[in-house]
């Protein structure tokens, strides 16, 4: 008999991070084999069989409670035969939720259908039904619950009986090679570390490279005289086994961060990856050279400093170029627009496609400061040191706002405008000030 346990983070445990994440997978993989990662504070363990090494369910369900909290993690535990019996137990109880085999219907009855995440519209059709709970849900007719939903009346009703035949997708922590050099030594110059690292980084390759693998990241962790550490992560634009290139992007980390005590410890570490070969062209690879991008990309972060070189990306946020930048990699496209998949189509016209010209708007970075007059509350003439003239056509204004709930709200009205000389640029005004935000070529 097939039995699932669910873990759930509390309420009061969101925002849930990458590491708190792992940190609950780690629990559930400590007393399960199977294990399944399913979104933000929410894991998936196999139970069944378990009771010879942890006892009961119940015991088994506390010792979960207790592992996460000495991970710092509070979270409720629910153990049903399916996925949405666990979960729905663990949403509807507080603590740990067990719900007796083959009894899964009978036990969500009394809950609400809150716990089934349906949509706005879903829950007002349900609610002027007068349906509140799973039990009113599951025992409606199928027929007709079919005639009147399409086929979200038979899902929903099967998850309402805790019927739920998914099988966990199983999950294992990403494998990581490291290699490591401690000893009764201290190094406080520059050059004997960055030798002991280009050393380290041809052990780590050289096991990449006999067992067909890539670095698609690498992590080092100097631990220092003075008790503390020195942690640093890099990801190449390519991924590598290529020592002369890992060692060349860690002589760039170390020269523009350098620790600020002796080291008497290091270790490095490399997140593998299996790169596919590239077909070879007539001309050559068509791959471009690893170590030759590696070499101009270190050289810009010794310069300029690692966080400043990257691809920008936008936010999901309405304040103009919002962005941010991520790690550069060589790929076919450009990173999507967080917060937007990327087969969605663009809003630009409204219906997903581009119709007439296309123009560039070349965005000043900060916007100048401008003088606008006025006639009738629409632009008609414009002072700044980049473009002066009579405005002969206008567009707008066009407002944008939001971060009301910050404590740096934001809101601003926007104009396209074309000048006398037939210059086209974008006007922005912030309630106090005009601004020449940028000009189009």
């Amino acid at each position: 008999m097939r039995r699932i346990g669910c873990l759930l983070a509390r309420e009061e445990a969101f925002p849930i991070e990458e590491a708190k994440q792992r940190a609950l997978l780690e629990v559930a993989l400590a007393h399960s084999p199977r294990v399944e990662s399913v979104g933000a504070g929410l894991a998936y363990l196999d139970v069944t069989g378990l009771r010879g090494l942890f006892g009961e369910e119940p015991e088994i369900g506390q010792r979960l409670c207790r592992a996460a909290a000495d991970r710092g993690l509070a979270v409720r535990v629910g153990i049903a035969g399916s996925r949405a019996s666990a979960i729905f137990a663990a949403r509807w109880g507080d603590g740990v939720a067990i719900v007796p085999p083959g009894d899964e219907a009978a036990y969500l009855a009394p809950a609400p259908c809150s716990l089934l995440d349906l949509s706005p519209e879903m829950a007002r059709l349900l609610d002027r039904w007068g349906i509140r709970t799973l039990g009113e849900l599951a025992r409606l007719p199928a027929a007709a619950l079919f005639e009147r939903l399409g086929a979200d009346g038979p899902r929903l009703q099967a998850l309402a009986r805790g019927e739920d035949p998914r099988p966990l997708s199983p999950w294992a922590p990403p494998r990581v090679l490291e290699e490591r050099v401690e000893g009764d030594w201290t190094m406080d110059t520059i050059e004997p570390l960055i030798a002991l690292l280009a050393d380290l980084a041809g052990r780590v390759c050289a096991r990449l490279a006999r067992e067909g693998l890539s670095g698609d990241a690498f992590e080092w962790s100097c631990r220092l005289g003075d008790g503390t550490s020195h942690d640093g992560r890099f990801v190449p634009a390519v991924p590598t086994a290529d020592s002369g290139v890992v060692g060349l992007l860690l002589r760039a980390a170390f020269e523009s961060r350098p620790p600020q005590a002796a080291v008497t410890g290091i270790a490095l570490r490399a997140q593998p990856v299996r790169v596919p070969p590239d077909q070879e062209t007539l001309t050559g690879s068509s791959r471009s050279s690893p170590r030759a991008l590696a070499e101009t990309l270190a050289r810009l972060a010794a310069l300029m400093g690692p966080e400043r070189i990257g691809v920008p990306v936008l936010l999901d946020s309405h304040r103009p170029d919002a962005m941010r930048l991520a790690p550069f990699r060589l790929a076919g496209s450009l990173p999507p627009r967080e917060g937007r998949g990327a087969g969605e189509p663009s809003p630009v016209g409204g219906e997903g496609r581009v119709r007439g010209p296309v123009l560039a708007l070349c965005r000043l970075r900060p916007p100048r400061p401008a003088k606008v007059t006025l006639t009738a509350g629409r632009p008609v003439h414009l002072r700044s040191d980049l473009l002066t003239g009579s405005i002969v056509a206008s567009a707008g204004p066009w407002r944008a706002s939001g971060e009301w709930w910050c404590e740096r709200p934001f809101f601003q009205d926007e104009w396209d405008v074309e000048l006398e000389g037939g210059a086209l640029c974008r006007l922005s005004h912030d309630g106090s000030a005009w601004f020449l935000a940028g000009i189009y070529d």
